[in-house]
């Protein structure tokens, strides 16, 4: 049984694609953004902060957009490609996934661990403070971000490689 996070992404990645290319967008900008927002969806939702008006695909496809077009507006010499290098059907949705896993466990233990007890094990700050050793909530908080960082760092590397 999928996780519910990986459900939405199946369900909601292949949308945001051809959105961007219908935009002219690359795939490489389709995964920056929507893992951004996917990022953003998450710390939302654990934080209890993410108010949905409507489905989370919609609410997740719409960060995503706006995280596509601050990208563009920051940087307005970028090439756009016409078309994205591969269909984003159920494979490329799989790889995707793969290559995420693989990212994540690039982090290090200790970032992994961080973040499951964070995301997946609905851990507090203090819980996670007092569990990996830290002084309070809030070195727990600039680690568990120390850690979101290098994970974004780790996906870019991945699709920089991969190109």
């Amino acid at each position: 049984m999928d996780h519910p996070i990986t459900s939405l992404y199946r369900d909601s990645f292949p949308d945001f694609a051809r959105l961007v290319r219908r935009m002219g967008g690359s795939l490489e900008q389709a995964k920056d953004s929507f893992h951004d927002a996917l990022l953003i969806y998450l710390e939302k939702e654990k934080a209890g902060t993410l108010h949905l008006h409507s489905t989370p695909k919609a609410y997740l496809l719409g960060t995503a957009r706006i995280c596509w077009l601050q990208t563009l507006k920051n940087k307005p010499s970028m090439p756009l490609p016409d078309t994205l290098e591969q269909s984003p059907d159920q494979p490329e949705s799989r790889e995707m996934e793969e290559n995420l896993l693989r990212s994540l466990l690039r982090t290090g233990k200790k970032c992994l661990h961080l973040l499951k007890a964070f995301y997946y094990d609905n851990s507090s700050m203090q819980d996670i403070a007092t569990r990996f050793g830290f002084n309070g909530s809030r070195s727990a908080t600039v680690q568990k971000y120390k850690c979101l960082e290098k994970l974004r760092n780790e996906i870019k590397t991945e699709l920089c490689a991969a190109n």
